[in-house]
């Protein structure tokens, strides 16, 4: 299980009630999207910055949701902290190809985490192809690519060279051992 600082959790927090608004029991990537709108962290800022229409209303709207209601009319969210969020397959998915990829990058000292993950590792997860997410942002003509240069500048020092994110996911200890047996061994 990863463990998320303070600021990430809210986001999560935030994606499971907007997943519970919509009838989901279990949050996906949208959700998530949508929960970094609606928390503004700082690098949800610097994102919405540089992409104005990235709003939860649109966003909303991309997902064909109704807009929210006010709190108050809805019950607000202290009901759904009450139990902790759980990601659906969707999510779980896009999180693996996120770590995937995200620690070679950390092995390599590229990227240097905190002790916990924050919002610009949720933002690289939801920024994977193939999400609901992702498909939002494309509603929306915003370039997932574009976004995770973004994302990835404030996960470096200042004048630190932003890492390439890579396309696909790294192969394993296990594969490449597999490949080289299967490869020099047993094709003629």
């Amino acid at each position: 299980m990863l463990l998320y600082d303070d600021t990430a959790a809210e986001a999560l927090h935030t994606a499971a009630d907007e997943a519970r608004r919509l009838g989901a029991t279990r949050y996906e990537t949208a959700h998530v999207l949508l929960g970094l709108v609606r928390t503004a962290d700082p690098v949800t800022q610097t994102v919405t910055a540089d992409h104005p229409q990235l709003t939860a209303d649109a966003a909303r709207a991309a997902l064909g949701a109704p807009p929210m209601q006010a709190p108050e009319a809805d019950g607000g969210t202290a009901e759904g902290r009450r139990s902790a969020p759980e990601p659906a397959a969707e999510c779980r998915r896009a999180s693996g190809q996120f770590t995937a990829k995200w620690r070679p990058l950390v092995r390599s000292r590229q990227l240097r985490p905190g002790l916990k993950l924050g919002t610009g590792e949720l933002w690289l997860t939801v920024l994977e192809p193939a999400t609901g997410s992702a498909r939002v942002l494309a509603a929306l003509g915003v370039e997932p690519d574009e976004v995770r240069q973004l994302v990835l500048a404030t996960m470096v020092p200042d004048g630190a060279p932003v890492p390439d994110w890579p396309t696909d996911v790294p192969a394993g200890a296990v594969r490449r051992l597999l490949d080289r047996v299967l490869g020099s061994g047993g094709r003629s």
